[in-house]
């Protein structure tokens, strides 16, 4: 750990920062504050680096369970459904993050480029927390400063980007983005199937099928989904559905049975039985204003 590049990082995304989330202006990088513990909340990650600068949280997905300090980096490499809560947190040291969705094209792009590196069974994980490496840390202080400067930040914005992606590829925890740019490997089929979930959520789920578009077999697929994701792609598939449900309800267009409906339950009770169970409250309560819904997909 550098405690003065996580020093820098910080003081700069805390500069005119506010509680909640601040979008700097270049690319979908975020700073994330909060000046008090979270409840644990159930959102979707797509791939992405979360750099906690300050304050500490928790992650989960299914079996992978991940704690997160300051100067660590959460790295998500698939769109995965997790539960976090911010442990530390105070009004004179707040929670703040600096967090960037991951280009995957980006990424590909250096494919020819990136070094061989030995990587174990265990990186296959989609979650990952580690501590960032002393160039990831300068890149994003360099980063933030940047977004304060409008004149220089259309122009060099890109290539700082591009050089945070290339720290993450060559860092010990990127191990599974370099994973995922080989085309056979069984993390870029998960990936793939993984889409076939999301897009068909309302229908019946067929491992079998999903198995075999990715050319593997039943056992084999439903061994590397787990690992990958820390579920059971039933279990992914109902974590997705609920997500969405609770989505549907937040718009409030919808009655609560029609929004069971649309996301494949074909019973109200069943569906609001998965729904306290996983967020706590009823999707009643959730209508009626007694639970702040956050948005998904920040962390």
């Amino acid at each position: 750990m550098q405690p003065e590049q996580i020093e820098a990082a910080r003081d700069l995304a805390l500069s005119g920062a506010s509680d909640g989330v601040t979008r700097l202006g270049l690319g979908e990088a975020v700073v994330l504050r909060q000046s008090h513990p979270t409840d644990i909340e159930g959102t979707l990650y797509r791939p992405l680096l979360c750099l906690i600068l300050q304050g500490a949280k928790d992650v989960s997905a299914g079996a992978i369970s991940v704690r997160c300090p300051a100067g660590h980096a959460i790295i998500v490499s698939h769109d995965l459904p997790v539960s976090s809560r911010i442990t530390h947190a105070s009004e004179d040291a707040p929670y703040v993050a600096f967090v960037l969705p991951i280009d995957l094209g980006l990424l590909r792009g250096f494919f020819d480029l990136v070094p061989d590196v030995p990587d174990g069974a265990e990186d296959e994980r989609a979650l990952t927390c580690h501590p960032a490496e002393p160039g990831l840390l300068d890149a994003v202080a360099r980063f933030i400063a940047l977004s304060r400067d409008p004149a220089a930040a259309p122009l060099l914005g890109p290539i700082l980007l591009q050089e945070i992606h290339a720290r993450l590829l060559l860092s010990a925890q990127g191990a599974i983005l370099r994973r995922f740019l080989h085309r056979e490997d069984p993390s870029r089929q998960v990936a793939q199937a993984i889409a076939s979930i999301r897009a068909s959520i309302d229908e019946p789920l067929s491992v079998s099928a999903l198995a075999e578009r990715t050319g593997m077999s039943r056992s084999s697929f439903h061994a590397h989904f787990k690992a990958v994701t820390g579920l059971t792609p039933g279990q992914y598939q109902k974590d997705i559905r609920l997500l969405e449900a609770r989505r549907l309800i937040a718009e409030g267009k919808a009655s609560i049975s029609a929004v069971a409906f649309d996301v494949g339950y074909e019973s109200p009770a069943h569906f609001s039985r998965d729904y306290s169970r996983k967020f706590g409250y009823s999707p009643r309560e959730e209508r009626t204003g007694r639970r702040n819904v956050l948005e998904d997909e920040v962390t």
